[in-house]
């Protein structure tokens, strides 16, 4: 059995191959146009990047999702409970054009249901800068829907973003665990292995034919087989 009681597992390139710099190319115009007239889309789309930029910025005296809300809804001349229920509908319906950037993870799957078979508590520890309504489409879209997730890290739960080591103590905190139970998986050098910071043990995911990752803060690395034949 391993050491860990739990883990923490990256969403985006980690069990989701997704290129996100093209995945929020897309994304930004696709919601913008949900609250922009026409020829207003490109001011709109501005509007919501420099307020995702402001989750990054947050001091952690708020969720996340209220940082964003309040940062944009003047941009779109919404309340913040206006602009999260247009938001709410964009997730469960236009949100499932964006499934053509994206593919599951060798791999994953059965490291998610190995780590289930063992008793292993699986927290999804995906950065926050989302939320939960399009956090739940992308795990959906890894073919990860029926995983017993104890935590999934969305803008509405968190207070920080990666690689904030607030991030990664409020996750100890709400699931209750000390950082030696748990490891940290994720193919991120910056943002995913700043958990080794908090004291939490870190594993950098990679995939064959990848060029070899700078990453000081690894404890360990390799593919996801790799990892799910060591539990």
């Amino acid at each position: 059995m391993p050491s860990f009681t739990t883990l923490l597992l990256d969403l985006d390139g980690t069990l989701l191959d997704v290129e996100m710099q093209s995945f929020l190319e897309a994304f930004f115009p696709l919601v913008a146009a949900r609250f922009a007239a026409p020829g207003d889309s490109r001011r709109v789309a501005q509007a919501m990047s420099d307020a995702a930029r402001a989750m990054w910025a947050s001091d952690g005296a708020s969720t996340l999702d209220w940082v964003f809300l309040e940062a944009f809804a003047p941009a779109v001349g919404l309340t913040p409970d206006q602009v999260r229920g247009v938001l709410e509908d964009f997730h469960q319906v236009q949100f499932e054009r964006m499934r053509r950037l994206v593919r599951p993870i060798s791999g994953a799957r059965a490291l998610a249901r190995r780590a289930a078979n063992l008793g292993i508590e699986l927290v999804l520890a995906t950065n926050p800068v989302f939320f939960d309504g399009a956090i739940r489409a992308r795990v959906r879209w890894a073919g990860l829907a029926d995983v017993p997730f104890t935590l999934v890290t969305s803008a509405e739960l968190m207070r920080w973003t990666k690689p904030h080591l607030g991030y990664f103590e409020q996750i100890l905190a709400l699931i209750g665990r000390r950082p030696g139970e748990c490891l940290m998986v994720g193919d991120d050098p910056r943002m995913d292995m700043a958990a080794k910071r908090a004291g939490i043990a870190t594993w950098l995911a990679e995939r064959r034919g990848d060029a070899p990752k700078v990453a000081p803060l690894a404890d360990r690395r390799g593919t996801l087989y790799q990892l799910t034949a060591s539990l």
